[in-house]
């Protein structure tokens, strides 16, 4: 596929029509994003967008190997159907014809909210000896199996019985699970290179050819100031000692340990007492301070009573970690390379992926969305209707998202402020205790005052916590999420969201055409 003709990719970029612009700025990934951005590239009088269009198409069929909806959709519209290659139009076509949603899926949604893996893979592997012919079994077998990490069962009922005409797709599907499930080698810098100049339009692949021909994917640095790391917990004694173990084998170049115990009732003390030892015996006994209160005082207020101790406001830098984390030995060294390159951020973060399968990424490159008609009304469940995009979550990690540039949020998982700006801006909202919202909430201020996170992607952390659909949420844990979520809508005013995230936009354009300017310089 040639690109439409420009000067370079810096000049392609500047040629693109406002919407689409804002579109691929975003990035170049997720199911119902990239069916937009082909939907408006292919827009009467926009034919020198065409091949934008197949090449997302193309990236959509790939990662969606057995969505049979799609392909019905993709081949019912005259427009897209002709972009598409003689011999993956067969495909779809032998797709299509052989799925079928359920007409009654509850017994599949009684399974898969039992989150239950045996439970659901005993359920599929009997829906798909039942039904060999109908494929919408098999995508939920592809699906929940790339979930849980189980490629031996998928291949294997990927591999049974099924009519012949949807032989191709199955084969397709499988080669997919094959690439997710083999070990990822690094691509080169030329390559990615090369690549980023074909498809211009491209704005993950751009930024992760920038990073590596510049030398940031690689990039390790010290902070330039002590660092003080703060966890909090409570009665997760098993999670905070592997996370303290880890976190004593990385290199902490000086920084300084303090741990919150939020009220703990089971082992949590024995850990402390413990890793205290090893703490004192490996660095120095200075280096490792615990705080035990009799009490759960919630997360944002374990944050701020950290925050408030005169010993970690004593150094220049402080990085919030949970408790359930697993860290590769440089992430602080990765977290001063995103500083080094980003100085100006009001905080820095990095991609956190699921601890029992890391191709499912519960943080990563987000930003502000809100729809300009909606109106504030207070009397609606989102009473001010904004949030984050979520293209990481509408696929699997293939490293689309190994790149580093300012965002709108990170994850409290692990982020590291400027002592000061975060005195600045305020301690984290008590009031939305305990959810996961007064990390966002914090990075909305950082927003509307114009210091934004930057997202260091190039550091993945595990996270121990599922996130999402996948993670066991109880109706009083989902009922107070929902409350929290309407409080933090009400602590903004639309009016400064949509200020905010125009500022973001033209920040993320300015970034990304410094770094398709370098790119052209090869």
């Amino acid at each position: 596929m040639s690109a439409p003709s420009a000067e370079s990719s810096a000049a392609f970029r500047r040629a693109l029509p406002d919407d689409l612009a804002a579109l691929l700025r975003l990035g170049f990934a997720g199911k119902s994003h990239l069916l937009d951005v082909a939907g408006r590239c292919l827009r009467p009088g926009r034919e020198n967008l065409v091949p934008v269009a197949s090449d997302a198409l193309r990236t959509l069929t790939a990662d969606n190997p057995l969505d049979g909806g799609l392909a019905a959709e993709l081949l019912a519209s005259e427009r897209t159907s002709v972009l598409l290659e003689p011999a993956a139009r067969a495909m779809l076509r032998g797709l299509a014809a052989h799925w079928r949603r359920p007409s009654d899926p509850s017994p599949l949604i009684d399974a898969l909210t039992a989150r239950d893996f045996q439970r659901t893979a005993a359920f599929l592997d009997k829906a798909v000896r039942q039904e060999p012919g109908n494929l919408f079994w098999r995508e939920q077998v592809l699906t929940v199996g790339a979930v849980e990490n189980a490629p031996d069962f998928v291949f294997r009922l990927l591999e049974a019985d099924g009519p012949e005409d949807a032989r191709p797709a199955l084969r397709n599907a499988a080669k997919r699970v094959h690439e997710l499930f083999s070990p990822r080698e690094a691509p080169s810098a030329e390559s990615l290179l090369e690549a980023a100049r074909l498809t211009p339009w491209n704005t993950n692949l751009a930024l992760r050819a920038h990073d590596a021909v510049s030398g940031a994917a690689e990039a390790r640095a010290p902070l330039p100031g002590r660092a003080a790391v703060l966890l909090y917990s409570w009665n997760k004694a098993d999670e905070l000692d592997a996370t303290l173990q880890c976190l004593l084998a990385s290199d902490l170049n000086g920084a300084s340990v303090f741990v919150l115990d939020n009220g703990s009732t089971d082992s949590t003390g024995a850990v402390l007492s413990r890793m205290e030892t090893r703490f004192a015996a490996t660095l120095s006994a200075d280096r490792f301070t615990t705080v035990s209160l009799p009490v759960n005082i919630g997360a944002a207020a374990a944050r701020n009573w950290l925050l408030s101790l005169e010993a970690v406001r004593a150094n220049e830098f402080i990085c919030y970690l949970d408790d359930d984390v697993e860290l590769p030995s440089d992430w602080l060294q990765r977290l001063g390379a995103a500083v080094s390159r980003y100085p100006e951020a009001g905080v820095w973060g990095c991609k956190v992926v699921d601890h029992a399968n890391p191709l499912c990424i519960q943080s990563a490159d987000s930003h502000l969305r809100l729809d300009p008609a909606e109106r504030a009304d207070l009397t609606r469940l989102a009473p001010n209707p904004f949030g984050l995009t979520d293209l990481h979550i509408q696929t699997l990690d293939t490293g689309a998202f190994d790149f580093m540039r300012p965002c709108a949020s990170v994850t409290g998982c692990c982020h590291l402020f400027r002592t000061g700006a975060l005195l600045d801006s305020g301690g984290f909202a008590i009031q939305l205790s305990p959810s996961q919202y007064d990390d966002m909430e914090h990075d909305l201020r950082l927003c509307e005052a114009r210091r934004f996170p930057v997202y260091q992607g190039h550091l993945a952390v595990r996270h121990k916590k599922r996130t999402g659909s996948a993670s066991h949420t109880s109706r009083q844990e989902l009922g107070n999420a929902l409350g929290n979520k309407y409080k933090m809508q009400t602590m903004h005013t639309r009016a400064d969201i949509a200020a905010a995230m125009e500022a973001e936009q033209t920040l993320l354009e300015a970034d990304l055409l410094r770094k398709l300017e370098y790119l052209d310089s090869f």
